[in-house]
């Protein structure tokens, strides 16, 4: 097992990882924010669970692409906003082992990405539209349709929970990637005690956290969301730049979970300049993929990771 130091190092000299967006709002194909965006309710969102069946998912298929694009290493986002769990969670009832294709798709795509030499992130949502705990509301989510009341104390348990299971059931963790603070940047969220839990269970594994302030005491690298650090494009991220290891995330069109009416794609030679520019910067870009509700990749996407790849080989060193 490597230690943080040099994950740190090979983290700095990565240059490219694969962000993959996929969850049960593929269904609808509107982007993994539609049922805040639609303002459902959870009873009425949780009649998705029971029609995921992604039959044509592969994960030996999709790490191939990635690999061939030049990645190094994929982050994919075992729980969302929308609390549902893309991974086997002992902690709910709410997860992908328990709609009509009952595999538990983490375990799959981890082991095929260390199979082919790829790293494996793990996306987690502090944010939670559906736990009955997650109280008080915060910025999000207002569209639920839960009854007031909850423990946030007991909501905070659970999700460090849930964060104990992935450092113990998945075998070793490159890193973590936190989303969500932004909706209650006044709460305690017991980042401390879990960043600590972390580095104790994984101690290879590099922290960092989607919040677009400044970094917090335990994270071991800096995120910056549709920008490149330093130019703040997307007016959201707040943060300077610091002397952690560096990444910013961006999309292929104008979502990150499928959206069938999103045809914005960018083309390849501008991802390319991206890619140039962001690893210029010092950098890694995280390229996301959202993946259609069958299990197979966009073939828009696919088409432009190949493009990527060839370059890559051709003049990316």
């Amino acid at each position: 097992m490597s230690t943080r130091s040099s994950s740190v190092k090979w983290f700095r000299e990565a240059r490219l990882g694969i962000f993959i967006h996929w969850g049960v709002y593929s269904i609808l194909g509107k982007g993994e924010w539609v049922m805040h965006n639609d303002k459902m309710s959870i009873r009425e969102y949780e009649k998705l669970k029971d029609q995921f069946n992604p039959f044509l998912f592969d994960a030996g298929e999709w790490v191939d692409v990635f690999k061939e694009a030049g990645a190094k290493y994929i982050t994919f986002t075992t729980k969302h906003h929308d609390g549902f769990c893309m991974y086997d969670s002992k902690l709910t009832d709410y997860k992908v082992t328990n709609t009509p294709f009952k595999r538990d798709v983490l375990k799959e795509l981890a082991e095929a990405a260390r199979e082919r030499g790829l790293k494996v992130f793990l996306y987690y949502s502090l944010l939670d539209w559906h736990h009955p705990d997650y109280y008080p509301l915060g910025i999000t989510g207002q569209y639920s349709g839960r009854e007031p009341g909850g423990n946030w104390q007991r909501y905070l348990d659970y999700y460090i929970g849930q964060v104990r299971e992935l450092c113990e059931n998945y075998g070793e963790i490159a890193g973590f990637w936190f989303d969500g603070w932004w909706d209650k940047p006044d709460a305690d969220w017991r980042l401390g005690e879990l960043y600590d839990m972390i580095h104790s269970l994984q101690p290879s594994a590099l922290i960092g956290n989607n919040h677009h302030v400044d970094p917090f005491p335990g994270e071991d690298f800096q995120i910056f969301e549709q920008d490149a650090p330093g130019e703040n494009t997307a007016g959201f991220n707040k943060a300077r730049v610091s002397n952690l290891p560096l990444e910013t995330c961006m999309a292929i069109n104008n979502s990150w979970g499928y959206n069938k009416d999103d045809k914005n794609y960018k083309s390849s030679l501008e991802l390319i300049g991206i890619l140039k520019r962001v690893n210029g910067l010092g950098a890694n870009l995280l390229l996301n993929v959202g993946p259609l509700p069958t299990g197979e990749l966009d073939p828009e996407q696919v088409k432009r990771l190949k493009d990527i790849g060839n370059w890559m080989r051709r003049e990316g060193q």
